[in-house]
């Protein structure tokens, strides 16, 4: 499976939370979730098993209880979905967060540190690609993530990386209906000869709608998803 193919599987599940539906997405097996205490019905439950028909669900409550911006987000690797809360924005940096403390900070729609995960990234420098994808224009930039050891020595892990722009869409997902996309890619190389790929899904305004991202060896993959 494509890492495009990813980014729409996922926008289809949020998709079945907007039409409250859900015929399609009995194949996606079992999911867990942390829903942001208060949310809905559901909140305080941390890492529960969950069919996508309840992630559906939980979804919904989500958006008819906040007005705060929300993101539907899935760690590959463990097979863990939570939706997110913008629960602070500094400028460009928007923190999300779950009811147990798991936060994502993005900057432009780019992950630059994570927290409760484990193996956590401390802090990135993301800005040249970053305008790169935004701008949806193609070319080359250097990224540096950040990373803490065994012995909380702070570790650099930089890449050069190629951002290429592809085709185009239209997306809904939550409130966020029938957009039009630009797909772009970013293929990044590190030393001694390994690579991760992100992908990104950019509205005309520049907005990341939707992204499949390398957080690390740890865990791997996150894909996220606007829902407001």
């Amino acid at each position: 499976m494509t890492v495009l193919r990813k980014i729409a599987r996922l926008a289809a599940l949020a998709a079945v939370a907007a039409l409250a539906g859900c015929g399609n997405e009995t194949d996606q097996g079992l999911v867990y979730k942390s829903v942001l205490q208060g949310l809905s019905q559901n909140s305080g439950q941390t890492m529960s098993a969950m069919a996508p028909e309840q992630t559906a669900a939980a979804v919904q409550a989500s958006l008819a209880q906040t007005d705060l911006p929300l993101a539907l987000a899935v760690v590959e690797k463990r097979q863990a979905t939570a939706i997110l809360a913008n629960i602070e924005t500094n400028g460009a940096y928007r923190t999300w967060g779950t009811s147990d403390r798991r936060t994502v900070t993005t900057a432009q729609g780019l992950v630059t540190a994570t927290r409760g995960l484990g193996n956590d990234i401390m802090s990135s420098s993301v800005s040249q690609v970053a305008a790169l994808v935004t701008g949806r224009k193609a070319g080359t930039g250097r990224r540096v993530m950040r990373y803490l050891d065994g012995e909380n020595h702070t570790v650099e892990i930089a890449s050069d990386c190629r951002i290429a722009r592809g085709g185009q869409k239209r997306v809904s997902s939550g409130t966020i209906q029938n957009v039009l996309v630009t797909e772009m890619s970013e293929i990044c190389s590190m030393s001694g000869g390994k690579s991760f790929s992100n992908s990104y899904l950019v509205d005309g305004r520049g907005r990341v709608l939707a992204s499949r991202q390398w957080l690390g060896e740890a865990n791997g993959y996150i894909a996220l998803q606007l829902l407001r």
